[in-house]
């Protein structure tokens, strides 16, 4: 891992798993789902209020290790305002992101360092689970919300 990623990695999940911007319920959702990992208890709930067309406002409240607390507020982060024909484009670049079997470089995938900072868990594969939780989740509502 190049020095640049290892300094975000350890900058960015410290900042992001403190924040409480995204933290809390949201009165109207559209969309609620829980991330949840049986493997270390890790357990998001999360709240998407869906508006013409867009993520207009995302929260989630839960518990879990810095990495996955981080994930979900950069998700929520990330998401907000997004369009609901581009949600998937960004969801499945994070994953590729945190995938050590992708065949690009982090950085030719993104410039975003709040993104950038968990490719780290490329290097540690028992931390990919934790970064990736509330992403593949939500992709798999997409999918759902796709089949109604």
């Amino acid at each position: 891992m190049n020095e640049r990623l290892k300094s975000l990695y350890q900058t960015v999940i410290l900042q992001k798993s403190r924040e409480d911007k995204y933290v809390g319920k949201l009165n109207d959702f559209s969309l609620e789902f829980r991330a949840y990992n049986p493997m270390c208890g890790d357990q998001f709930d999360l709240q998407i209020l869906i508006e013409d067309n867009s993520f207009k406002c995302l929260k989630y409240s839960g518990s879990g290790c810095s990495i996955s607390r981080a994930s979900a507020a950069v998700l929520c982060e990330h998401l907000q305002g997004v369009e609901l024909d581009t949600v998937r484009q960004k969801v499945e670049l994070f994953l590729e992101l945190v995938d050590a079997d992708s065949d690009k470089q982090p950085e030719e995938l993104t410039d975003d360092e709040n993104l950038l900072a968990f490719a780290a868990a490329r290097e540690f594969p028992e931390r990919k689970t934790c970064a990736d939780l509330s992403w593949k989740e939500l992709l798999n509502q997409l999918d759902t919300l796709n089949q109604s």
